[in-house]
């Protein structure tokens, strides 16, 4: 009763974390009845692509086993197994594209409901699985009764159609079994056609209901209740105030490490107060220049006052300092687009210094 009064409160659409989690564990909607539609589907194809050669080859078998059936000795069970072994794989070889065909039809209608995924949940031993009393609710209970009733009603509904194709070609059959018996093949194969047809469609709207039905059960059982989704949301709320935290600590270990590193700066680039862009060009050292630090408003009046202290020459330049904030990393080269603007600058700075020393 508990369990009916839970599935009752489930009244809200499954979430797209459920969903995955869902299909993680392999449970997605699949119906058998578009596996049967596929095989039928290519049972029916293969019949009209390789008729008229398997119905030659069976028909040449059937040919040789008649004409040479006198010449048939059956004294002890090793001609009976020598016959039948004989009879069987020509058989077996002459169907064998046939078999091919449906097979990869049933591939087929697994493949398009889903795409596959190994689950490794599946393979998990589970105590409901061999319990007597889950055993007999999936045998006796309301899912099992209507499940037999839809193979009950599938089943009778392909028997008639059956019966009927086969009533109206039955005298056909039994009047070339018994006067010409080469040709007995290629009239089963256009028999077996006619049914598979009929079959087909009987089966593709069984199919197209049995997938609708499927979809929508495959929904309902993962619907939440009002309280899951509060929990779900707490977790989810959770999940990110978390990673925002390590964020954050991995932002503040980056802008230590940044601080630190400043007074290997050579020049700063600022615009004048809300950006500031620090970075290191030694000709000796080879290479363009790094980006030793950067920052927005009071982060940038800090890299400006601290490169101020530390007499770093700190250059404004508006345009320079917001596209080298937005384009730069830490810790990265810049890019060639701004080496000209940049090369002006470090010349102005290693003149500047230069007149510096002369007036000491």
């Amino acid at each position: 009763m508990s369990d009916d009064v839970d599935q009752e409160s489930k009244t809200e659409k499954p979430t797209e974390r459920r969903v995955s989690e869902a299909a993680e564990k392999g449970n997605v909607p699949f119906s058998k009845e578009v596996v049967v539609f596929a095989s039928l589907f290519a049972a029916l194809v293969a019949i009209n692509l390789s008729s008229g050669s398997t119905a030659a080859k069976l028909s040449l078998l059937l040919g040789n086993l008649v004409e040479g059936s006198s010449l048939i000795t059956l004294d002890n069970g090793n001609d009976y197994s020598r016959i039948l072994t004989q009879t069987f794989t020509q058989s077996f070889t002459a169907l064998l594209p046939f078999l091919i065909i449906v097979a990869m039809g049933g591939a087929l209608g697994s493949l398009l409901q889903n795409v596959p995924n190994a689950s490794v949940e599946r393979l998990r031993p589970k105590f409901e699985r061999i319990s007597p009393a889950q055993n007999a609710k999936r045998m006796f209970g309301a899912e099992a009764r209507l499940e037999f009733a839809k193979s009950l009603a599938k089943l009778i509904t392909i028997l008639v159609v059956i019966y009927t194709v086969f009533r109206k070609n039955l005298t056909q059959v039994l009047g070339t079994a018994g006067q010409e018996p080469e040709r007995l093949p290629q009239r089963i194969f256009d028999t077996s056609t006619a049914v598979f047809t009929q079959v087909c469609m009987v089966a593709f709207l069984i199919a197209i209901v049995d997938a609708i039905y499927t979809r929508i059960k495959w929904n309902n059982s993962l619907k939440m209740s009002k309280q899951q989704l509060k929990d779900e949301f707490k977790q989810m709320e959770g999940n990110m105030q978390l990673k925002e935290r390590i964020k954050a600590l991995g932002r503040q270990r980056v802008k230590k490490q940044m601080m630190s590193d400043l007074p290997r700066a050579t020049l700063v680039v600022v615009n004048p107060t809300h950006y500031a862009v620090a970075l290191r060009y030694v000709a000796a050292e080879g290479g363009a220049p790094v980006v030793i630090a950067k920052g927005l408003d009071h982060l940038a009046l800090r890299i400006r006052g601290l490169c101020e202290e530390k007499e770093i020459p700190v250059i404004e330049n508006k345009p320079l300092a917001r596209s080298l904030h937005g384009a730069c990393e830490v810790g990265s080269t810049i890019p060639v687009e701004f080496y000209h603007a940049l090369a002006e600058i470090i010349h102005f700075v290693e003149m500047r210094r230069k007149l510096a020393r002369k007036r000491a």
